[in-house]
């Protein structure tokens, strides 16, 4: 009986330590497209639409956060990059998303921002967020 409960104990453990060490990580393809049909209402042809460019541009930006991690790349290089696949993603999207979901992707997106860089996910500045056409 006293395995049984150090087994029990070790498999709460890891369960209540997973969340925190999936922190750091950053969300999978899966996760954004499942986000974006549950937040933005979108048909199943929009998430069979949207997939693959979720996945390509999910790919690019991990491939620079490694190089940047690598030391491969500087850090103002990465920044210019990264900001050019937004824009690459947003084009791209734009031709499945309609002009209401856009706006609420890139609201969603900004609020993603703050938390990661506040750390507690503070409301932003109220009227910049990009979703005026």
């Amino acid at each position: 009986m006293g395995m049984k409960v150090i087994y029990g104990c070790m498999v709460v453990l890891f369960f209540n330590m997973a969340p925190v060490f999936a922190q750091d990580q950053p969300p999978s393809a899966e996760d954004i497209v499942a986000k974006m049909q549950s937040e933005l209402n979108l048909t199943q042809d929009q998430v069979s639409a949207i997939t693959p460019i979720i996945e390509k541009f999910s790919s690019k930006r991990e491939e620079l956060h490694q190089s940047m991690e690598d030391g491969t790349a500087d850090k103002s290089s990465i920044r210019s990059q990264m900001k050019q696949l937004k824009e690459d993603e947003k084009q791209e999207l734009s031709q499945v998303l309609s002009a209401d979901q856009l706006g609420q992707w890139e609201k969603m997106q900004g609020q993603r921002r703050h938390k990661h860089s506040d750390g507690e996910g503070a409301p932003g500045p109220g009227g910049d967020n990009g979703s005026s056409q």
